[in-house]
C-alpha cells in the first residue's frame, strides 16, 4: 500500500514540475482575461470576514470564493494564483493518468496525462480559470460514479465531488441531471434504483446544505437564492441553446485555425475515434455520460468562450486515447502525434522560462497594471475600472461597486442580469446609472471599451464620461484579445475646471 501510494505520489509529482515548466512563465502575463481578477478579488473577501455576496458580488458559487481564498491565504498575489492553477492541473492530469493506467499501458497513460497538460496551454487558458479549479473534482466525481456498482461509498463520494464542483461552476449541474438520468433508466431492480438515487441525491446535497446553514444563521437567504440560482439564470437565458451550438462552433474554428497544434489534431482525433472500437468497454457508457453531460452544460450557457470548453478536455483526451492506441490506421503516427502536442509548448516555453530565471524570477518588475497602482493608488484616491480591475486588488483603494466585475458594468443586459438583486434590496435600480457619474479622480479601461466600442456596451454612456477626462497615459500591447487582437490599456484623469 506505501509502495503504490509513493509510485503514484511520484507521477503526481512528474506532471507537476512538467506543468510548471510549460506554465511558470505564465506569471509575466499579468492580464489574461478579465475573470480572473474577479475570482481573486472574490477570494479575498472570504479571508477578509465576509460570506460570499455579502459585501460584493460574483455571479459564481459561494464555493468559488473559497477556493480562491486558498492560494491568497498563503500569499496575496498574483503569482499565488497561478501557481494555484498549475497545481490544479497537475492533479487533472494525474487523474486522466490514473483512470487510463486500468485500461492502456502505463506509459501511454503517462502520455495522455502530458498531452492534456499541453493542451491546456492554450494563451486563453493560462489563467487560473474557476474551470481549472472545478477540474479535479469533476474527474474525481467521474472515477467514483464508474465504479458506483462495487461500492455504495463510490456513489456516495461521487456525489460529494460532483456538488463541490457545481458550487463552483454552476453550470455542471447540468451534468448532475444527466447523472441523476442515467440512475433512473437504468436496468435494475427498483429497490436498488431508488436507493442509489436516494444516496447519491443525499450526498450531493450535503455540501449545499453546509453552505444554506451558515447563509441561514446569518439571516442571508435570499441573498444566497438571488445571487447563486436567479441571476445565473437571468444569465444563462441571454442566450438561446442554438445560439450556444453557433458561438462555441465558432470559438473551436477559431482555436484550431489559430492554434492548429493542438486543437485541430484534438478535434480531427476525436472525431475520427468517434467511429472505433473503445478499449474502455463497459465503462464506455459513463464516458459518454460525462461527454455528452458536460458539453450540454456548456452549450446551455449559449456564450461562446473558449475557456469553458476546459471541461470537455479531459474526456476528450481520454476518449482519444482510450480508443487510438490500438488503432491499426494510426499505430504508426499516435507517437509522433502526441509526442507533438507535447514538445511545442515545451520548446515554447523554453525562451520566456530563461528570461524568468535572468530576471531573478522578479515579474513584478514588468507588471505595468501593478507599477500604475503605485503611483496612483492610495486610500483617498477614486477609481473606476471598466476593465483591468486588477487593480483594486493591487491598491489599497476601496472597491466602489458591489459588483466585483467592473467589466460587466458597460454591459447593456447587466441591468436585467441585477433585477433579482434589485428586488431583495441589494442594488438601487439606478445601480449602473450611477456607476458612470464623474465622481472619480482616474478612469482605466482598455482602447476596445473607451475608444473603439463593442455591440451590448454602453458606448454613448461611456463616451459621455469620458468628456469629462483626458488621456494621461497609454500601455500599447497590454493584453490579446480574441486571438489576433492586442489590446491597450488606457489612464484618464479627471480634468480641473478651472475657477
Amino acid at each position: 500500500m506505501n509502495n503504490k501510494f509513493f509510485n503514484n505520489f511520484l507521477f503526481f509529482l512528474i506532471f507537476l514540475i512538467f506543468t510548471l515548466f510549460i506554465r511558470y512563465y505564465t506569471s509575466s502575463y499579468e492580464v489574461i482575461t478579465w475573470d480572473e481578477a474577479t475570482y481573486i478579488i472574490a477570494g479575498r473577501e472570504v479571508l477578509m470576514g465576509f460570506l460570499p455576496y455579502e459585501s460584493l458580488y460574483e455571479m459564481k458559487p459561494p464555493l468559488l470564493y473559497y477556493m480562491y481564498s486558498i492560494p491568497l491565504f498563503f500569499s496575496q498575489s498574483l503569482e499565488a494564483i497561478r501557481i494555484y492553477g498549475i497545481i490544479n492541473i497537475a492533479i487533472s492530469s494525474f487523474l486522466i493518468f490514473y483512470i487510463l493506467k486500468e485500461y492502456i499501458k502505463k506509459n501511454h497513460s503517462i502520455l495522455a496525462a502530458l498531452s492534456f497538460a499541453s493542451i491546456m496551454n492554450y494563451y486563453f487558458w493560462l489563467e487560473t480559470s474557476s474551470e481549472i479549479v472545478a477540474l479535479p473534482f469533476i474527474l474525481l466525481s467521474y472515477i467514483f460514479f464508474k465504479n458506483h456498482e462495487k461500492s455504495h461509498i463510490n456513489l456516495f463520494l461521487s456525489g460529494i465531488f460532483i456538488s463541490i464542483s457545481t458550487l463552483i461552476r454552476l453550470n455542471i449541474a447540468y451534468l448532475v441531471i444527466f447523472m441523476v438520468l442515467f440512475l433512473v433508466i437504468k436496468k435494475i431492480k427498483i429497490k436498488k434504483k431508488i436507493r442509489e438515487i436516494f444516496l447519491f441525491g443525499f450526498s450531493g446535497l450535503i455540501p449545499l446544505i453546509f453552505i444554506i446553514i451558515i447563509y441561514y444563521k446569518q439571516d442571508l437567504i435570499s441573498l444566497l437564492y438571488a445571487g447563486m440560482v436567479e441571476v445565473s439564470l437571468a444569465y444563462s437565458s441571454e442566450n438561446s441553446f442554438l445560439i450556444g451550438i453557433f458561438k462555441y462552433m465558432k470559438t473551436i474554428y477559431k482555436l484550431c485555425y489559430f492554434n492548429p497544434f493542438p486543437f485541430l489534431v484534438l478535434m480531427i482525433l476525436f472525431i475520427f475515434m468517434t467511429f472505433k472500437k473503445s478499449l474502455l468497454k463497459k465503462d464506455n457508457k459513463y464516458l459518454i455520460l460525462f461527454i455528452s453531460g458536460t458539453m450540454f452544460s456548456i452549450l446551455i450557457t449559449g456564450q461562446g468562450f473558449s475557456h469553458h470548453l476546459i471541461l470537455i478536455i479531459p474526456f476528450i483526451v481520454i476518449f482519444i486515447f482510450s480508443k487510438l492506441i490500438n488503432s491499426k490506421l494510426l499505430i504508426l503516427f499516435r507517437n509522433l502525434i502526441m509526442s507533438i502536442i507535447i514538445i511545442i509548448p515545451l520548446y515554447l516555453s523554453i525562451g520566456p522560462n530563461i528570461s524568468l530565471l535572468e530576471n531573478d524570477f522578479d515579474v513584478r518588475e514588468d507588471h505595468q497594471l501593478w507599477n500604475l497602482s503605485k503611483l496612483i493608488g492610495n486610500s483617498n484616491t477614486k477609481i473606476l475600472a471598466l476593465d483591468y480591475h486588477l487593480i483594486y486588488f493591487y491598491s489599497n483603494i476601496p472597491h466602489p461597486f458591489k459588483l466585483i466585475h467592473t467589466p460587466a458594468l458597460a454591459r447593456k443586459t447587466t441591468k436585467n442580469r441585477l433585477i433579482p438583486l434589485q428586488n431583495i434590496g441589494y442594488y438601487n435600480e439606478n445601480y449602473i446609472e450611477k456607476a458612470f457619474s464623474p465622481d472619480y479622480d482616474y478612469i482605466l479601461c482598455s482602447t476596445r471599451i473607451c475608444v473603439e466600442g463593442r455591440p451590448n456596451i454602453e458606448n454613448k454612456k461611456i463616451k459621455n464620461l469620458l468628456k469629462n477626462y483626458e488621456i494621461i497615459k497609454t500601455i500599447n500591447n497590454f493584453s490579446r484579445w480574441e486571438h489576433t487582437k492586442i489590446g491597450n490599456l488606457l489612464l484618464y484623469k479627471k480634468i480641473k475646471k478651472s475657477d
